[in-house]
């Protein structure tokens, strides 16, 4: 599902952001990859999801060699993930329902249909009551639920996640967290990357910690 070999991220003129990364995440797994703030944990997700290349290393990711990847096949991929950014990347002039939608048309689904599903999905995260509300309307915690919930609605075959609970206390984490269970259990792999060690505690899944050194 994902397999990295010895990736290395080094940023102009001799930054190095990340060394010897190797790491394997089998099908209907899920790891917590977690570590301090700067150590690379972003980037080596938007590695794992083609957005940067790495300096060295491979990277296979649902059976696909993704640096390697032209746009057409890279943007075939990624139909196949639901990603959750550290910064949202939400529609600020769309409500909270068709930020959705919007993804599930991309798919080819029928309008109607997107509409529903981005509404059942809201209301599983319990936000029902804010669809119809805009990005700019809502807190950070909601902003990052709505983005949660538009990348479980994709029904991915892999989810992943970038400090996906860094604005929401522990009983919204909980709830979310049940979620993500839930999608797991019927297959979804999920790799999450987090700085949140006191979560430890009730975090599900495989957990591995990130430094300088590498992974361990």
């Amino acid at each position: 599902m994902i397999k990295l070999e010895a990736v290395a991220k080094t940023f102009p003129p001799e930054r190095i952001i990340l060394k010897n990364i190797s790491l394997n995440l089998e099908k209907g797994g899920w790891i917590w990859l977690l570590g301090d703030t700067g150590v690379g944990k972003s980037v080596l997700l938007k590695i794992t999801y083609g957005v940067e290349v790495p300096t060295e290393g491979s990277v296979q990711v649902l059976g696909q060699d993704v640096p390697n990847l032209g746009e057409k096949e890279l943007a075939r991929l990624r139909r196949r993930i639901g990603i959750v950014f550290q910064d949202i990347r939400l529609f600020e002039d769309r409500s909270a329902r068709d930020n959705i939608a919007q993804v599930l048309r991309a798919l080819g689904m029928r309008y109607q249909d997107a509409v529903d599903k981005a509404q059942h999905w809201l209301d599983r995260i319990g936000m029902g009551e804010y669809s119809s509300r805009c990005p700019f309307e809502l807190s950070i915690g909601q902003r990052q639920k709505v983005a949660l919930a538009r990348a479980l609605a994709k029904e991915p075959e892999l989810m992943l996640l970038d400090e996906p609970f860094s604005a929401l206390d522990e009983k919204e984490t909980r709830e979310m967290l049940k979620i993500l269970g839930e999608v797991n259990h019927k297959g979804t792999t999920i790799f999450a990357v987090s700085h949140e060690h006191e979560v430890l505690h009730f975090l599900p899944g495989r957990i591995l910690s990130l430094t300088p050194e590498g992974i361990r």
